[in-house]
C-alpha cells in the first residue's frame, strides 16, 4: 500500500484528504507544515508528497527543495490557492511531478496521484509487466523466468 505524506495547514482541508485517500487504501500521515513534514520524511520513506505551498516554518517550494535532497525519485503534487504562472514554474523547476489548484476536485486528485503512482512504480521497477508479458525498460528484454 503506497505511502503518502500529506501536508496543508488548513485543518479542515487536511482531514478531508487525508480521510478520502485512506479510504482508497492508502498509508496516509498528516502534517499540518513544512517543518513537521521534514522530521516525517527524515523518519521514514513516502511513495509521494502532497503539500500546500504557504504554509508557516518552511513553505511548500522549500519543503520541495529538501524533500528532493532526502529521496530525488519520490513524486511531489502541490495543491495550493497560488495558481499564479511564477508559482507553477518555480514548482516545476524543483522537481514537482503536478500542481493542483484550490479549490479542487477531490475525486481529481486521487485520480492524479494513482497516475503518479503508477508511473513512480513502472520507473522505480525498471519493468512492464502487461498480463503473462514482461519487459525490462533498461536493457529491453524480457527478465529470466523463474
Amino acid at each position: 500500500m503506497p505511502r503518502i505524506l500529506v501536508v496543508e495547514d488548513d485543518k479542515d482541508l487536511n482531514r478531508l484528504v487525508c480521510s478520502c485517500l485512506r479510504r482508497e487504501g492508502y498509508d496516509v500521515v498528516c502534517a499540518f507544515d513544512g517543518e513537521e513534514a521534514l522530521t516525517h520524511l527524515s523518519e521514514g520513506k513516502y511513495d509521494l508528497l502532497l503539500t500546500d505551498i504557504m504554509m508557516p516554518k518552511v513553505d511548500g517550494f522549500d519543503l520541495a527543495e529538501k524533500a528532493k535532497l532526502i529521496d530525488k525519485n519520490m513524486p511531489i503534487v502541490f495543491m495550493t490557492a497560488k495558481d499564479d504562472k511564477l508559482s507553477q514554474l518555480l514548482g516545476y523547476r524543483l522537481g514537482i511531478d503536478d500542481y493542483i489548484v484550490k479549490p479542487f476536485d477531490i475525486d481529481v486528485l486521487i485520480m492524479k496521484m494513482g497516475a503518479i503512482l503508477r508511473r513512480a512504480k513502472i520507473e522505480d521497477e525498471k519493468t512492464i509487466t502487461i498480463g503473462n508479458f514482461s519487459m525490462n525498460t533498461v536493457e529491453g528484454r524480457m527478465p529470466k523466468r523463474e
